[in-house]
C-alpha cells in the first residue's frame, strides 16, 4: 500500500498491509482470527490469546510512543483510529468474545435462537483494525556508509542523512486523500445492513428450524394426549401408539437429513444433494427444564424425548433412511444407528455446567466431542423449538446443536480473502483518487526538491542535473521514434514510394509541395501552433535546473559553501552571502595567457570573444582532471585542486591529475582551430610575428581560507593565501626559464614515483616572501609538435551534453584506484606527441649539468649546457637560463654559493 499510495517512494520494497516495525503484531491482527478458526482446534484457543494480549501491549506501546514522539500525531485522526483499532483487539481473546458474542452455550442466562456467527459486527472490527495499516509511515532511517568521494563531491561535512524525503504538500494531501477513502468505505460498510430486509423482518426459515418445530410439537402432542409418567399403563399404551410411531419416525428423519456422519465418498453420482451440500449437521440432542420434570410410576419425562423403539417393530435404520433412489441421499449413520439413541436418559452426558443432558452422534468418532461446549460458539450453531409456551419450557426445553467446523472454516477463509480485498480497495481507492495529484502536481513537486536538495549537498552537482534531463528527454524521443517506426513495415514504404512513381502529376508538384510543407512547418515552429502548452510544474522544475547550473557556473566549487548554507533554510527568505571561510589544503594553479595586452590592444571588443574561447578549453580540461577554475583577471586563470579530507593515496591522484591537466591543456590550446584563427590575424601577425596563443603555467601546493570575498551588494567567491602569490610567481618564471611549465617541489613530493620521474628539476630558488628554497620543476612539453584538429568544436546543446557525459564517466574512470595516472604520457597521442623530442640522453645530460651548476663546479656545467642548450631542435630553455646566469659571473661560482 506504501507504494501503491505513494509511487515516489518505491524503491526498494512493497509489503502488502505491513508499514512499520510490528509486522507480525499486524499481521496477527488482520489474520489471527480466522487463521485460528481456519487451522487450529479449540484446544489451542489460550495460546492464541496470550499471542492477542502481546499484539495489544505492542500497539499501546507504539501510540505512546508516537504520541511523544511525533508532531501532529496526537488527538488527530489515525490517533483515534489507532486507540479503536487496538481496543477492538479485546474481542479476539476467546473468552471475552465468547461472552460478547457466544450463544445460550456461553451464556446460560440467554434463551431464544442464537447464531454463533458474529454477523456484520465482526466484519467491521475486521475493517477497524485494517484501516490502522493504510497509515503510511516513515520508517527506519536508512543509513548509507559514507563512501569517499571524487573533489566537489565530499566539501559537505555536516550533510545530514540523504534519504530523500516526502514533500509535505504530499505528506498532507495523502493523508487527506486517505482519511477520506477510510470513512467512505466505512460508511459504506455501517450503510450496507440498513438496505437489507434481514434487518426489518426475519428471515426465511430453514428447514432445521421448521423440522425441530415439526418433531417438537409431534412429541409434545403426544405426551399430552397419553401423559405416559404417571403409570404404566399409560407409559404401554404411548409407546405402543400410533403417535409415538410418528414421532419416531420423524426424529430418524430429520437426524438422517443433517446426517453428520455422511462421508464423500458414498454418496452415489445419482445424487443431486446430500447433508454435505450444507454447514449445518447435528451433533448433539439435548434437554434441561426450568423445574424437575414429571415424574410418576411411569417414568421421567425426559425418558420419553429420544426415540427409543420400545414396544414399536424395529427396522433397518440405514436402509429406510439413506434414501438410494432420492435425489438428496443422506447417507448411513453408522453400523448400528440405534445405539447412538438406546441410551437410558440418566446414562447420557451431562454438559453445559451440568445443566442438560443430552447425546453426541459424533461421539463415537470424535470422543472429546461428547459435550457442544467443546466446540468454539463460531463452530456450532444452537436451535431450540419456537411452538413452545412458557408452561412447556418450564418443564422441558430440548437444545438441538449442529456442527458447522466446514463452515467456520469457509468463513474463515473468505474472511482472509475479504480482508485483503478490503486491504486492495483501500489501497486502489486511495491511489486513484490521489493519482492524478501525484502525476501532475506532487511527482513534479517532489522532483523539484530532490533536485533542490542535491543542489544544496552539491551545488557543483547542478550541471549534471541538467544533463540526465537532457539525457532523459532524449531517451524518450527516441523511444516514441522506434515505436511509430515499428508501425511502418519496409514493404509499406516501398509501395508508398511506388505508388508516388507511378502518378506523374505528382512528380511535377514534388518540389512546390516540399516547398509549402517546408514553410508551413517553419511558420508553425515560430507561432508555437500544435505544440501543447507546457505545465506550469515543468517550466518551474527547469527553471530551478537552470538556476541551480548558473549558480554552480557562477560561484564555482570555492562558493559552494555558500550556495548551501543559504539553501538549507527553508523558512526565510533572508539571503546570507557573507559567511566564514574554512581552511583548506589545495593544489593551486596559474594559467597566465603570454602578450595578452598586445592581443587586447589589437583585437579592442573582440577580446572577450578571445578570452573566452580560451577560457573554454581552460575550464574544461581542468574540469576533466578534477580541477576547479576559480577566477579570472584578465590574462590569469586560478586553478585549484582540493586534497582536503582526502586521504593520502587520493591525494596523490590529484596531484598527478594536475600535472596531467596542463600537459593537456597545452596540447588542447594548440589543437584548437577557433584559437588557430588568431595565428593567421593581420594585426595581430604584423605586431607579433609568428603569433600564436601559448600560456604559462604553475603549479603550487600549500594551504587557503576559501569563502566570500566581497560585501552584500557583490561577492566574490575565492582563496586568499600567500601560496596564491607564491603560485603566481612561479608562474612569472616560465619566461625566465623558457618552459610552459614550472612545478614546485610542494607539488612534486605529493606525485606518484611514475608521473615524478618525468619532471625535470631545472632549478633551486628562492621566492619573496617566502622562507626556504624551493626545487622546481619542468613538464617538458613540445607545443609546436601538435596540430590542428579537424574536428569542429561542439555547438548544439545535445552534442554539448553529451560531451559532459563523456566526461564524467572518464573522471569516473580515472578516479577508481586501479587506474594509474601515468599511463596517460602513453596512451594518450596529444601528450605523446609533446613530449616526443625528449630523449633520455637530453635529460641525462641535463642532469649532469645541473648537478655541476648546484655544486659550484661553473666550468663543467657551463660546457654540458651549451651542448644541452642546442641538443634539441630548439632551443632548451631552462639550459639558456642557467648559462645567462653563470655568464653574469663572468663563469665563476661565488664564494658563499648556496647552490641556487
Amino acid at each position: 500500500l506504501e507504494a501503491l499510495l505513494h509511487p515516489q517512494l518505491r524503491a526498494p520494497r512493497v509489503e502488502l498491509c505491513v508499514l512499520d516495525d510490528h509486522h507480525a503484531a499486524h499481521d496477527l491482527a488482520l489474520f489471527g482470527d480466522d487463521v485460528r478458526l481456519f487451522t487450529f482446534q479449540k484446544v489451542d484457543d489460550p495460546y492464541f490469546d496470550m499471542i492477542t494480549i502481546s499484539a495489544m501491549v505492542a500497539f499501546s506501546l507504539e501510540i505512546v510512543a508516537q504520541t511523544f514522539g511525533k508532531v501532529g500525531y496526537k488527538y488527530g485522526f489515525f490517533f483515534w483510529l489507532d486507540i479503536l483499532s487496538t481496543v477492538t483487539l479485546v474481542l479476539d481473546v476467546t473468552f471475552i468474545a465468547e461472552r460478547t458474542f457466544g450463544d445460550d452455550i456461553s451464556s446460560a442466562e440467554r434463551s431464544g435462537n442464537k447464531s454463533g456467527s458474529s454477523g456484520g459486527g465482526g466484519n467491521l472490527i475486521r475493517l477497524v483494525r485494517l484501516i490502522r495499516l493504510i497509515k503510511v509511515y516513515k520508517k527506519g532511517n536508512y543509513q548509507e556508509k559514507k563512501q569517499e568521494q571524487a573533489p566537489g563531491m565530499d566539501w559537505e561535512e555536516d550533510d545530514e542523512d540523504g534519504m530523500e524525503n516526502e514533500s509535505a504538500v504530499s505528506k498532507k494531501l495523502s493523508e487527506m486523500t486517505t482519511r477520506r477513502v477510510i470513512m467512505l468505505v466505512l460508511m459504506i460498510m455501517l450503510a450496507l445492513p440498513f438496505f437489507q430486509t434481514n434487518m426489518y423482518l426475519f428471515k426465511l426459515q430453514t428447514a432445521a428450524e421448521f423440522g425441530i418445530n415439526n418433531l417438537y410439537r409431534t412429541w409434545r402432542d403426544g405426551i399430552d394426549m397419553y401423559r405416559p409418567f404417571e403409570s404404566e399403563a399409560r407409559r404401554d399404551t404411548y409407546l405402543a401408539s400410533k403417535e409415538r410411531e410418528i414421532y419416531v419416525e420423524d426424529f430418524y428423519s430429520f437426524v438422517y437429513y443433517h446426517n453428520p456422519l455422511c462421508k464423500e465418498d458414498e454418496i452415489p453420482a445419482s445424487a443431486i444433494q446430500s447433508p454435505l451440500s450444507s454447514f449445518g449437521k447435528i451433533f448433539w440432542i439435548g434437554t434441561a427444564s426450568e423445574a424437575p420434570p414429571h415424574t410418576g410410576t411411569g417414568g421421567n419425562l425426559t425418558d420419553f424425548f429420544l426415540p427409543r423403539f420400545f414396544g414399536l417393530a424395529a427396522y433397518d435404520l440405514n436402509e429406510r433412511w439413506r434414501g438410494d433412489s432420492w435425489a438428496y441421499y443422506q447417507c448411513n449413520m453408522s453400523s448400528d444407528p440405534r445405539a447412538i439413541f438406546d441410551i437410558p436418559w440418566n446414562e447420557t452426558h451431562q454438559c453445559i455446567s451440568d445443566h442438560y443432558r443430552g447425546v453426541s452422534i459424533l461421539f463415537h468418532q470424535e470422543s472429546n466431542l461428547d459435550c457442544p461446549e467443546n466446540l468454539r460458539y463460531q463452530e456450532r450453531t444452537v436451535m431450540y423449538p419456537t411452538v413452545i409456551n412458557q408452561t412447556e419450557w418450564e418443564e422441558l426445553y430440548p437444545m438441538f446443536v449442529f456442527d458447522r467446523r466446514s463452515g467456520s472454516q469457509m468463513e474463515a477463509g473468505l474472511g482472509i480473502g475479504q480482508t485483503l480485498f478490503i486491504c486492495a480497495l483501500l489501497g486502489v481507492g486511495a491511489m486513484t483518487f490521489s493519482n492524478d495529484a501525484n502525476k501532475y502536481v506532487l511527482t513534479p513537486i517532489e522532483r523539484m526538491i530532490a533536485n533542490v536538495e542535491k543542489i544544496r549537498n552539491n551545488p557543483l552537482a547542478a550541471m549534471s542535473i541538467g544533463d540526465q534531463e537532457t539525457q532523459k528527454r532524449e531517451m524518450h524521443l527516441k523511444g516514441q521514434l522506434s515505436r511509430r517506426s515499428e508501425h511502418t513495415s519496409a514493404e509499406d514504404i516501398k509501395a508508398a514510394r511506388q505508388s508516388v512513381q507511378s502518378q506523374s502529376w505528382l512528380r511535377t508538384k514534388k518540389k512546390a509541395i516540399e516547398e509549402w510543407v517546408e514553410n508551413f512547418r517553419k511558420r508553425r515552429k515560430e507561432t508555437g501552433a500544435g505544440q501543447p502548452e507546457p505545465m506550469e510544474t515543468v517550466v518551474l522544475e527547469k527553471t530551478i535546473i537552470k538556476i541551480g547550473s548558473l549558480l554552480a557556473l557562477g560561484f564555482g566549487e570555492a562558493g559552494a559553501k555558500i550556495i548551501a548554507q543559504n539553501m538549507r533554510g527553508g523558512d526565510n527568505a533572508v539571503l546570507n552571502a557573507i559567511v566564514p571561510g574554512r581552511h583548506v589544503q589545495a593544489v593551486f594553479g596559474v594559467c597566465n595567457v603570454r602578450h595578452f595586452t598586445d592581443a587586447t590592444e589589437v583585437l579592442q571588443d573582440q577580446v572577450m570573444i578571445f578570452v573566452n574561447r580560451v577560457a573554454g578549453i581552460v575550464h574544461s580540461t581542468i574540469n576533466e582532471f578534477f580541477g576547479s577554475p576559480n577566477h579570472n583577471v584578465g590574462d590569469a586563470f586560478l586553478l585549484a585542486w582540493r586534497l582536503s579530507g582526502l586521504r593520502p593515496e587520493k591525494q596523490t591522484k590529484l596531484a598527478d591529475m594536475s600535472v596531467m591537466a596542463l600537459a593537456k591543456l597545452v596540447a588542447q590550446i594548440n589543437k584548437s582551430p577557433l584559437l588557430a584563427e588568431y595565428r593567421s590575424h593581420p594585426k595581430l601577425a604584423k605586431r607579433l610575428p609568428n603569433y600564436r596563443v601559448r600560456l604559462g603555467l604553475s603549479l603550487h601546493s600549500g594551504w587557503a581560507i576559501e569563502g566570500a570575498i566581497g560585501s552584500e551588494f557583490k561577492i566574490d567567491a575565492s582563496y586568499l593565501s600567500p601560496n596564491i602569490n607564491t603560485a603566481t610567481r612561479l608562474e612569472q618564471s616560465t619566461k625566465y626559464y623558457g618552459v610552459p611549465v614550472v612545478i614546485a617541489d610542494t607539488v612534486h613530493n605529493l606525485l606518484s614515483d611514475l608521473v615524478a620521474a618525468e619532471c625535470r628539476q631545472i632549478d633551486r630558488v628562492t621566492i619573496k616572501d617566502e622562507a626556504g628554497v624551493f626545487k622546481i620543476f619542468t613538464l617538458d612539453l613540445d607545443d609546436m609538435a601538435v596540430e590542428v584538429s579537424k574536428v569542429s568544436t561542439l555547438t548544439s546543446a545535445k552534442e554539448k551534453s553529451r560531451h559532459r557525459l563523456e566526461v564524467r564517466r572518464k573522471k569516473a574512470e580515472r578516479w577508481s584506484d586501479e587506474y594509474i595516472m601515468a599511463e596517460l604520457f602513453e596512451r594518450d597521442p596529444d601528450i605523446a606527441k609533446l613530449r616526443e623530442k625528449y630523449t633520455m640522453e637530453f635529460f641525462a645530460r641535463f642532469s649532469m649539468a645541473y648537478l655541476n651548476y648546484e655544486a659550484g663546479e661553473w666550468h663543467v656545467a657551463r660546457k654540458i649546457l651549451e651542448e644541452t642548450r642546442h641538443l634539441l631542435v630548439t632551443e632548451d630553455g631552462p639550459s639558456a637560463a642557467h648559462m645567462r646566469f653563470i655568464e653574469r659571473h663572468r663563469g665563476q661560482a661565488p664564494s658563499t654559493w648556496p647552490g641556487h
